[in-house]
């Protein structure tokens, strides 16, 4: 055989020895994979509570997803379950590794299986502050008219809303005098009750709807002293608001504007609906909330969500009805949505801004609930340590990305994700003892709910 020959021989040998190689180590890849997938080390089976559309969830979901294996090599596998009680079943028998979930979900979570708190969602929210005067001839009706007169200052004031308004005040209004007042309902208490007490006050803003009974000082003052509105006037607001983190919501109460419910007494004997029987915001602390007021409901139904406790009130099914509370993020306030409650759910699907005002009109909140911790993200009991670290740090750079915002925020009206541990809800579960609910009992209904209805589900297939 000649050289050439001889170079072509061994050519193809090498050739097809290549292959074989790529062949054996494609092979070995894809049981390697198996093996991971098998194992869950690369894997990680991740679930939200169903919070928002499903549509979101699921769409949000994968783009997380795609992030996050591109990144991190980890492969996400993101599902949304039917319940806070499947969500807690799958962390506690090994069904899912990492789950996004409200703080009453995570302590049964915590307190049954161990699952452990990584993350708690950060939400923002912008606040102003406005100056009040009464409304009357000869009241003033700009800064320069303070001048010499007393202000009703809250302490409570955000540092930088209130050294802004110092200054402004010195420089329109020289020789103003700042009478110190606890809070906003104080600092609007003092305005209303004399004229001698103060000429004018000073109070937080959030924007809110029309008729609400939250928002600033006036509009508190309204619900215990009807006429508060109608008696004085806004006369200044800051340019500016200050963007404020917050790791904290409430529930919220709501009725019709024209239901003629005024005050939570009003709802006593009547129809209510509440969000969800293991809600905290639409359930747990709004009955803490009613009970404290003396307040024993009629008829009362789970509408089996947020946005659907609302339509209720809304369409008259029922007089009343609780779902979570937020003053509008930047956000919020961008799209044209000036509500950060559940209200907000039903307005982004209205097109024209003239609905989503008289919207606004028509459904009113009466009163929040005491502060209840943002979300969270847990992780079952003897998930890998070193494999959370990659999730975390790949989360975290997805989170700096325009995508990754828009994603948290849609999926949990979150900005940031920050680290967190089990002490962080010492307080909450306190506040839970108090209430007198059963937790643990709580959660063998919607237990019972969901047993029912895989045995429906069986039964179809």
């Amino acid at each position: 055989m000649t050289e050439t020959g001889k170079r072509v021989v061994w050519g193809a040998r090498i050739g097809w020895l290549v292959l074989l190689l790529v062949f054996v180590a494609f092979v070995w890849g894809m049981h390697r994979r198996g093996q991971l997938e098998a194992t869950g080390v690369n894997v990680i089976r991740m679930l939200f509570v169903p919070s928002v559309e499903q549509g979101t969830l699921v769409e949000r979901g994968d783009e997380l997803a795609l992030f996050i294996r591109r990144d991190s090599g980890l492969i996400l596998r993101s599902e949304v379950p039917t319940s806070y009680a499947a969500v807690i079943q799958a962390l506690g028998s090994g069904q899912a590794d990492v789950a996004w979930m409200p703080a009453f979900a995570y302590v049964i979570a915590h307190a049954r299986y161990g699952a452990e708190a990584k993350l708690q969602v950060v939400r923002s929210l912008e606040r102003f502050a406005i100056v009040v005067a009464r409304e009357a001839d000869g009241q003033p009706s700009r800064l320069a008219d303070l001048a010499g007169r007393r202000v009703a200052f809250p302490r409570s004031l955000h540092p930088e809303l209130a050294t802004e308004l110092r200054s402004r005040l010195t420089e329109e209004a020289p020789g103003w005098v700042e009478v110190p007042v606890e809070d906003d309902l104080e600092s609007m208490e003092r305005l209303v009750s004399s004229a001698v007490a103060a000429d004018a006050a000073v109070s937080s803003f959030v924007y809110s709807g029309p008729f609400d009974f939250v928002g600033d000082g006036r509009k508190e003052l309204e619900y215990r002293r009807p006429g508060t509105l109608k008696q004085t006037r806004i006369i200044f607001t800051t340019d500016d608001p200050v963007s404020e983190n917050v790791k904290v919501y409430h529930g919220c109460v709501y009725a019709r504007t024209d239901s003629g419910v005024r005050q939570l007494r009003d709802l006593t004997g009547q129809s209510f609906a509440f969000s969800d029987e293991t809600s905290t915001s639409g359930h747990i602390f709004p009955r803490l909330l009613l009970e404290r007021e003396g307040v024993s409901l009629g008829r009362v139904y789970y509408a089996g969500g947020h946005p659907n406790v609302v339509q209720a009130v809304w369409d008259g099914k029922a007089l009343g009805g609780s779902a979570f509370y937020s003053p509008p993020s930047p956000q919020q306030r961008a799209e044209g949505l000036f509500v950060g409650d559940a209200r907000y759910l039903l307005m982004k699907r209205m097109a024209e801004a003239e609905r989503r005002d008289a919207f606004l009109e028509e459904v009113r909140v009466l009163r929040k609930t005491d502060p209840i911790p943002n979300d969270l993200c847990a992780v079952r009991r003897g998930f890998p340590e070193q494999v959370w670290e990659r999730f975390a740090a790949s989360l975290a750079r997805y989170l700096d990305t325009d995508e990754g915002k828009d994603t948290l925020f849609d999926l949990l009206a979150g900005v940031a994700a920050d680290p967190t541990d089990d002490s962080a809800f010492d307080g909450f579960r306190e506040a839970l003892a108090l209430s007198g609910m059963s937790a643990d009992s709580l959660l063998d209904a919607e237990e019972e709910k969901l047993e029912k209805r895989k045995q429906v589900a069986g039964g179809d297939s």
